[in-house]
């Protein structure tokens, strides 16, 4: 019977080849906006959760209070909090940090760059702790100046010509050696410039002031404990909106609801599209029931139910539905892909699609429930005509 129902269908969309494709079309466009981007926004927060893990996952961040974005340029702390913040027990070391954007210039070629500062005192430990290890030179001396180290992506990529350990860049008219280059990490860090804190101070006119702080936790100890007392020792000289402290966890949660807003919102935009295509189906189902009235009550004449009738135009929606769904997943995957290469060749090798076969089989579904229901109300219409009305129909 559910063969019959099916051959009869495919027979009658066959017979409107043109106005099937252009119903299916609209189903395959919103699925297709579906799947884009939901798994886009997936990869999207994967890649930036893993940044942050592969940033330093137990180092808590003090920084200015009310901090709406990256603690750059004149948003700052003052210098002296190192010493309070390191009296507190579990506490390492604080690595106080400046961050601005400067014109770096090498062989007559000038780029805009991120450039970060570090406490020569702790040599290489800050970069460890981050997992930053270079593949060629060293890392700062303690009391060391006018060197730099920088990323795997500014010693190949943003100039021209390759940088290599021992050459000269010029940071805002100020020659820097450098003495090392950070192995591709696949963060920001591979788009940095870092220099010695005191250089910084200097070149950026900063002051007795750094734009964070990075605390380092002694091993075995809960940065949540510590970060809180961190705060409640900061709190004794200074007010509570002059700073924030924020644990690997609260940052965490911070970065994830601020992806699950980005990715509602993207599957709401795409949601609309395929109820626009759902409204297509309808349209396109209650043509059909027009056009094939004296049809139908030729069918109901000779015996048809009117549950047969139903099964029948609910069939042909429900199979619009379901292949939209198929061909608009398909090629909302394949976009995905697509993009993920482009993100790849641009140089953000971190992006990776990751397919949600379950989110694919729900979507698709979906489309199936989605036709049925555009279908339900034309294909009820179709059932509850009178036959002798339906044969005289013109």
């Amino acid at each position: 019977m559910i063969h019959d129902y099916v051959l009869y269908t495919l027979n009658n969309m066959k017979a409107r080849k043109m106005r099937t494709i252009l119903t299916v079309l609209g189903i395959i466009i919103g699925v297709a906006a579906l799947v884009g981007l939901v798994t886009l926004s997936k990869g999207m927060n994967e890649a930036v959760q893993y940044q942050f893990e592969k940033m330093g996952i137990s180092s808590i961040r003090v920084v200015p209070g009310g901090l709406n974005g990256p603690p750059t340029g004149s948003l700052g702390l003052p210098a002296e909090m190192q010493d309070k913040i390191e009296t507190v027990k579990g506490v390492e070391y604080a690595n106080p940090v400046t961050i601005d954007y400067a014109t770096v210039e090498y062989d007559n070629e000038k780029e805009i760059c991120m450039v970060e500062s570090y406490d020569t005192a702790l040599s290489g430990q800050a970069f460890l702790d981050m997992d930053l290890k270079t593949t060629e030179g060293r890392y700062f001396n303690p009391g060391e100046s006018g060197v730099t180290v920088i990323g795997y992506d500014i010693a190949h990529d943003v100039f021209d010509k390759d940088i290599g350990v021992r050459n000269t860049i010029t940071i805002n008219n100020k020659d820097f050696k450098v003495i090392g280059i950070i192995e591709e990490s696949g963060t920001d860090a591979d788009n940095r410039v870092n220099i010695p804190l005191e250089d910084a101070k200097v070149l950026f006119n900063k002051g007795n002031f750094v734009n964070v702080f990075i605390v380092q936790t002694t091993s075995g100890i809960s940065a949540e404990e510590v970060g809180a007392k961190i705060e409640e020792k900061l709190l004794k000289s200074m007010e509570d909106e002059e700073f924030d402290v924020f644990t690997p966890e609260q940052l965490l949660k911070q970065i994830s609801a601020m992806l699950g807003v980005i990715q509602l919102v993207l599957g709401a935009i795409a949601a609309i599209s395929l109820v626009v295509g759902a409204i297509g189906i309808m349209n396109s189902m209650f043509t059909a029931v027009l056009e094939r009235t004296q049809e139908i009550g030729v069918m109901k004449a000779i015996g048809a139910t009117e549950g047969t009738i139903l099964y029948f135009f609910i069939t042909e929606a429900g199979i619009m539905g379901v292949v939209g769904g198929i061909i608009g997943t398909i090629l909302g995957t394949l976009f995905s892909y697509a993009v993920q290469l482009g993100a790849s060749l641009a140089g953000y090798a971190l992006f990776k699609v990751q397919l949600d076969f379950a989110f694919i089989i729900s979507v698709i579904l979906f489309s199936l429930i989605i036709g049925i229901i555009a279908g339900t109300i034309p294909a009820h219409r179709a059932a509850q005509m009178k036959p002798v009305d339906a044969l005289r129909y013109e």
